[in-house]
């Protein structure tokens, strides 16, 4: 994660966190994002999460390894690959992108976590719902850290102290699906 010079500074609600330096994109559902690196140089971290590429992923509906569309041409589902808890993969919230179909053997084969247990679904549609978020206070014209990885929803009052790491997706007619052969 790229260092984060984050201030506060007076909006229409009252004060509200921003990055010290602005720029075009630094916003989405209306929470702050954490920045990250781009140049893509070095080993991949399977561990840390990009913020921009989760975000855009998401967001453009491809494919968390190749960057193609994750819908199935004939079904019209997204394809989701998701590391199998137990709980949240069945409920339908998820920080991860999709996965299309072709690439989930592959994605179960890089990912450490995902050879443990991964589950396979479809869904047929998917929402932004929320954040994980590091939350901030201001202090005497600084923002001072006061907790990390918080799970807000998108509606929390506390939005405006927050710098969002991932963005939080509920998944809506969540099938589950045999995994492809790989």
């Amino acid at each position: 994660m790229v260092p984060q010079h984050v201030i506060f500074a007076p909006s229409a609600n009252g004060l509200r966190l921003r990055h010290a330096q602005p720029r075009p994109g630094d916003w989405g559902y209306g929470v702050l994002r954490a920045r990250a690196k781009t140049n893509r140089r070095g080993k991949p971290n399977l561990k840390a999460v990009n913020t921009r590429r989760q975000w855009q992923y998401i967001d453009q509906g491809r494919c968390q390894v190749c960057r193609r569309p994750a819908r199935d041409r004939v079904t019209g589902r997204w394809w989701w690959l998701l590391a199998d808890d137990g709980k949240s993969a069945a409920q339908g919230y998820t920080n991860a992108p999709p996965t299309c179909r072709g690439c989930i053997p592959e994605a179960i084969t890089q990912c450490p976590h995902l050879r443990e247990a991964a589950a396979v679904y479809t869904a047929g549609s998917y929402e932004p719902y929320g954040v994980l978020a590091n939350l901030y206070v201001p202090f005497e014209g600084l923002a001072l850290p006061q907790a990390e990885g918080v799970e807000l929803k998108l509606s929390d009052s506390r939005i405006g102290q927050a710098l969002a790491t991932q963005l939080l997706v509920f998944l809506r007619e969540l099938r589950p699906e045999l995994p492809p052969a790989g």
